[in-house]
């Protein structure tokens, strides 16, 4: 799909934003239509609210925005993606933004409308239907948009380009994690999600390195490895090397990649276990942020370490009780099998810290405990460095991708000592977030700016709503990276 900047471009529907309590214009026979809606209270502009109006000029589709002074750049998004999947719906090949003055005021300046714009209409229209089949299914597959345009002053053309490209590279990177986070588990063994990833990062420009059992025995890996012990196939260690020429600095993104997480011996319920193919959603955002640097061209090396491995019952499973060695020498008790995405991240934090990063921050559907304490509408924060830290929210709520920032104080670390070894992989039960953010703080050189972030709440979603209309895996976490890695400059080292 083409989304341009050029004004006089036709097309099948015509979007034009409306704000409660402000006049609408909309001109000829159309208006008369629109009158007529506003002087019954059929249409006043209110938040979700929408008048299609059917002429044959074709169709134009009047959104209510609510009030401005509520307005915020998340709204447009949303705007942006009803728009889109009506134009959608109704076989429409093209649609039309009207220029808002006001929305882009509200936006605080033509780029961050025009992205918003973008942004809402791309992640919207995505769609996980490899495995529909039949007529219906076809249909729906043809239902396709060729083109988009955004209209804006001659004066702003150069800002709506700029924004367009950025969103479209930051977009199609977000909907490549959602492929990833959304596999089904059969066609998504660690290698298989390795051999996708190689590909992408082939066309891409991207070094891909992926590190089987054997290279993983010899780093030493040992917690990493108990927990694909259970399975049938081979785990796949994934590092990712985005490093153009004249690059300042290093970052490293680590990211969970459980490809199917059925608890292990610590068997989870079966309700619900079918979504645990999504477990490997932290990885997927990692892929998709070193892809999102990539068609950026951002001058930043970046690493994406991402730990594959399946974790499931057998006679060759790691047992609770068991004792494993880290790959820097520490002793883990295993005492919950399912409590695993902490242990593949503390490998994977180790190792990362060879590169002697900037700065590491890894993401993770580690804990159901940030559910409880976050609901669905932000990511936990937590980590050792408050300048990073701050980079992440700042991110957060640029991209409307929020986190929370959790204490992680040295009395959770206490928790995490281990009776027969020097560390366990669960605490007490309580602050279950904070203490499985603490175990993986116990890997991390306290010179190393980190943070972690949990989306184990944000990472996927089966309640449709805004513009991830898709149930699965959301791409949390991928627009958040590239806005912060777009906007990099050094974390100061304690």
């Amino acid at each position: 799909m083409k989304i341009t900047a050029e004004n006089a471009a036709a097309c099948d529907v015509y979007v034009q934003f409306c704000f409660e309590g402000q006049p609408v214009s909309v001109p000829g026979e159309d208006g008369k239509i629109a009158d007529a809606a506003i002087a019954k209270k059929e249409f006043e502009g209110k938040e979700g609210t929408q008048l299609l109006i059917r002429s044959a000029q074709g169709k134009r589709l009047l959104l209510g925005m609510g009030k401005e002074k509520e307005f915020g750049i998340d709204s447009l998004r949303v705007g942006a993606a009803k728009a889109a999947c009506f134009a959608r719906e109704t076989n429409a090949k093209s649609m039309r933004f009207k220029y808002s003055k006001t929305a882009v005021l509200a936006a605080k300046g033509v780029r961050a409308y025009a992205q918003a714009l973008t942004e809402g209409t791309l992640l919207s229209l995505y769609k996980f239907d490899k495995y529909k089949t039949g007529e219906e299914a076809q249909k729906q597959k043809e239902k396709k948009m060729s083109a988009v345009c955004i209209e804006c002053s001659p004066s702003e053309k150069g800002e709506v380009w700029k924004a367009i490209a950025y969103a479209c590279a930051v977009s199609e990177a977000a909907n490549f994690a959602r492929d990833v986070g959304n596999e089904a588990g059969n066609d998504a063994h660690p290698m298989e999600i390795a051999k996708k990833v190689s590909k992408m990062a082939k066309e891409n420009g991207i070094k891909c390195r992926v590190l089987g059992k054997k290279e993983c025995e010899r780093e030493g890996m040992g917690l990493y490895l108990a927990v694909n012990a259970g399975s049938a196939h081979e785990p796949a260690f994934v590092v990712l090397e985005y490093s153009p020429k004249g690059a300042k600095g290093t970052v490293c993104l680590v990211g969970k990649g459980v490809t199917f997480d059925s608890g292990g011996i610590s068997l989870k319920p079966s309700r619900d276990m079918e979504k645990m193919k999504h477990d490997k959603c932290g990885a997927a955002a990692v892929y998709g942020a070193v892809l999102a640097a990539a068609k950026l061209k951002l001058q930043l090396r970046i690493i994406g370490i991402t730990p594959l491995v399946e974790n499931l019952p057998s006679g060759s499973a790691t047992k609770p009780g068991d004792i494993v060695k880290a790959m820097n020498g520490k002793t883990v008790e295993i005492l919950n099998t399912d409590a695993e995405g902490r242990l593949i991240l503390a490998d994977a934090l180790l190792y990362a810290q060879k590169y002697k990063p900037s700065a590491v921050v890894d993401l993770a559907t580690l804990t159901g405990a940030v559910a409880v304490a976050l609901g669905p509408h932000a990511a936990g924060v937590l980590g050792n460095n408050a300048g990073l830290i701050a980079k992440v929210k700042e991110a957060g709520e640029n991209t409307h991708e929020r986190v929370w920032e959790l204490p992680l104080w040295k009395e959770y670390f206490e928790v995490t000592k281990g009776e027969f070894a020097d560390i366990k992989n669960i605490g007490d039960g309580d602050a279950g977030t904070i203490v499985a953010a603490a175990f993986l703080g116990s890997f991390v050189d306290e010179k190393t700016p980190w943070a972690h972030i949990d989306i184990a709440a944000t990472g996927y979603s089966y309640k449709p709503k805004g513009y991830n209309m898709q149930v699965g895996a959301t791409g949390f976490g991928v627009r958040l990276l590239a806005h912060m890695l777009s906007a990099w400059k050094k974390s100061k080292k304690k």
